[in-house]
């Protein structure tokens, strides 16, 4: 007794599956190895003649060094920020202009390398450097950010406290001779 209008749905098949099951024989092994093969084989003919052409058009010239880039750290020249905490208890400070290759004053930089202390020089031309010059000296700066230059000046340090306070150049020869 189905009642007028009742749809009945009925389960629909099963979607059956492709069930290729390809099988190797010897034949197809050793033509797929073959085809292998050969295809590297013509990939490494085309590398060599890459290559071989690129030589003979010179792009591997004899003698090409790459160049090398270097850190190099100068002990020499120092940042007025780094004045007081040297490692040496007792030691010069030259603060010039450094910006040329010409120096100023030969006489003044043999005197500083015949010194027996420790030199070190701080180029008031450098951007960080540049915001410590002034008119007036500052001959009683305990810390760097207190330092004052005026011109050429050698600072003597001892103990990480300034000991002599040099201006000019006539002041300077004096002092080191």
């Amino acid at each position: 007794m189905a009642k007028k209008g009742m749809n009945i749905k009925y389960k629909s098949r099963k979607r059956e599956r492709n069930k290729y099951d390809p099988t190797l024989n010897k034949d197809d092994a050793f033509k797929s190895t073959i085809k292998i093969f050969i295809s590297v084989g013509i990939f490494l003919g085309l590398m060599y003649l890459g290559v071989y052409g690129m030589e003979k058009l010179g792009v591997f010239q004899a003698g090409y060094t790459a160049p090398t880039k270097e850190n190099k750290i100068d002990y020499e020249y120092i940042n007025v920020g780094t004045v007081f905490n040297r490692s040496d208890k007792v030691y010069l400070v030259m603060f010039d202009d450094y910006s040329t290759n010409i120096s100023h004053d030969m006489y003044i930089n043999t005197l500083l390398g015949e010194s027996k202390l420790p030199v070190y020089k701080v180029d008031m031309s450098k951007n960080e450097n540049s915001v410590y010059a002034s008119d007036k000296g500052n001959k009683k700066a305990l810390r760097s950010n207190e330092l004052k230059i005026n011109g050429r000046t050698l600072i003597k340090i001892s103990n990480g406290r300034i000991k002599d306070y040099i201006e000019g150049s006539n002041n300077i020869e004096a002092y080191l001779k």
